[in-house]
């Protein structure tokens, strides 16, 4: 049996393995909300919980934040509001919506949002395959933090 350490070592050496985590995980995430009417998804059902929209968009967000932000070349935010609108307790990153209000937002809507998510998933799957050795060493355990964010918020 191999080691965990090792194994995650050999997944952070490997850009394509982590490549395919990333999609699996991002994938998994939709699959969890392929029965959900966009309807459902905004609906915020008592303060301490986020509508299901607002956690596909937060977990979009720390990829862009985190990694493609600070570490890709002439990166673009997808949206100057969405750093506000997805922030969730990053207090260093800097101002938030606040979570029991998450529920009053109408927009962006569950497409725009899915949009989001397509777009910062192209650009990390070209992120990974492009960024230099050195800086890969430096963002892939970012990455995998980020796969463990979004499996938290599954």
């Amino acid at each position: 049996m191999t080691h965990p350490a090792l194994k995650m070592n050999h997944i952070l050496e490997n850009r394509h393995l982590l490549r395919d985590m990333f999609l699996e995980t991002r994938d998994q995430t939709l699959q969890l909300c392929v029965d959900l009417e966009p309807e459902d998804m905004v609906i915020q059902a008592m303060e301490d919980t986020s509508p299901t929209r607002w956690h596909l968009a937060h977990t979009t967000w720390f990829f862009e934040e985190f990694i493609l932000g600070p570490s890709m070349q002439g990166f673009q935010p997808y949206h100057e509001k969405y750093q506000f609108l997805f922030n969730s307790y990053y207090e260093s990153v800097g101002e938030k919506w606040e979570r029991p209000q998450r529920g009053l937002l109408s927009r962006p809507t569950v497409n725009e949002i899915n949009a989001y998510r397509r777009a910062t998933d192209e650009c990390m799957i070209n992120f990974m395959e492009t960024v230099s050795d050195d800086d890969w060493h430096r963002v892939a355990p970012l990455i995998e933090l980020g796969l463990h964010h979004e499996k938290q918020h599954q």
